[in-house]
């Protein structure tokens, strides 16, 4: 299937989904549903993903709590807004419509994307260079589908495609109305050179760590444990490892992390209250951890990436016409 193909099948598939009247959420539910029925054939699915090196182990209980957080969503598609600050204007949610998602086949994210571009009523194309957990994902995609089927949604809403030319795809930018590019800074560069339309460039699961004290080591185990991360020690320091970068002090830390960073995650383990304040002030991170590890939070993307905010001006009774005083 050629990229016009696929991206047109998308296409198709978000109209036909605006014209539908169902309750997203209780879509989210059956789906939660089916993937759990199918426990068994997932696991094994991604067992032969481990045994061919192409995965990680699959944990129904991050499932389960993906779950559990994504049902707390409400369903904020084409909800109205007024603004505090000004009677006459309110801020309406509306989908984008088609959005590419460029990223490393995690399952997790496969799952957490691909249902929250439903309840936000959009339509997804997952683009991967590598064919990463390929059994898992192919296997949650088609559980993903039957339940679209069985709603009479278009299958085409989520589409998962493997190819070394995402340049391609992208170019055909008249389609594609939002891009997601998942990875470290260098893979988050090609993809904004290769699209013209907004790309959303996230971090995710990236570390910069900065070391001046080693006080802390049960900390320092945990951070043994990371393969995703870029450490920076302080000069003079001696550490338990050999993969880190040596650096004068706190400035020139963060000056190379703001140079390198993916821009999600930063961590500094130090007794100086001066260095952990000038970390966190100029440290260009979106969460900054100071003398401790991240949190777990099993929700990588914020809901707001998947909805686009209409700012509407006019008088509240117009607004009682146009949506029944169906507004906040």
């Amino acid at each position: 299937m050629n990229n016009r193909t696929i991206l047109g099948n998308a296409t198709m598939a978000h109209v036909n989904f605006m014209d539908i009247n169902i309750d997203t959420k209780q879509l989210v539910k059956d789906i939660f549903i089916k993937i759990n029925e199918a426990k068994e054939d997932i696991l094994k699915a991604n067992m032969i993903d481990i045994r061919n090196n192409n995965g990680f182990e699959i944990d129904f209980n991050i499932i389960g709590m993906i779950e559990a957080e994504l049902l707390k969503i409400e369903d904020l598609y084409n909800r109205i807004i007024c603004l505090e600050d000004n009677s006459m204007e309110y801020v309406l949610n509306d989908s984008f419509g088609t959005i590419c998602t460029i990223y490393n086949g995690n399952t997790y994210y496969l799952i957490e994307l691909a249902l929250k571009s439903i309840l936000t009523r959009n339509s997804m194309i997952f683009v991967n260079e590598i064919n990463y957990m390929d059994f898992t994902n192919r296997l949650i995609l088609i559980l993903i589908k039957n339940i679209l089927d069985k709603y009479r949604i278009d299958k085409n809403l989520i589409q998962l495609l493997y190819t070394d030319d995402f340049h391609a795809l992208l170019s055909n930018n008249a389609s594609i109305n939002r891009v997601f590019a998942i990875g470290d800074l260098e893979f988050q560069n090609i993809v904004k050179e290769s699209s013209s339309v907004e790309v959303i460039c996230l971090g995710i699961d990236r570390y910069d760590i900065y070391i001046e004290d080693i006080k802390n080591i049960s900390i320092l185990e945990e951070l043994s444990k990371i393969d995703c991360c870029d450490i920076y020690v302080k000069s003079g320091l001696k550490v338990s490892f050999d993969d880190y970068i040596e650096v004068k002090d706190v400035e020139e830390a963060v000056g190379q992390i703001n140079f390198n960073t993916a821009g999600h995650d930063s961590i500094i383990l130090t007794d100086s209250k001066s260095s952990a304040s000038y970390f966190a002030k100029n440290v260009k991170t979106d969460n900054v951890f100071v003398n401790t590890l991240f949190t777990k939070n099993y929700l990588k993307f914020d809901i707001d990436l998947f909805l686009r905010k209409k700012k509407v001006i006019c008088h509240s009774d117009m607004m009682n016409d146009l949506f029944g005083g169906s507004y906040e």
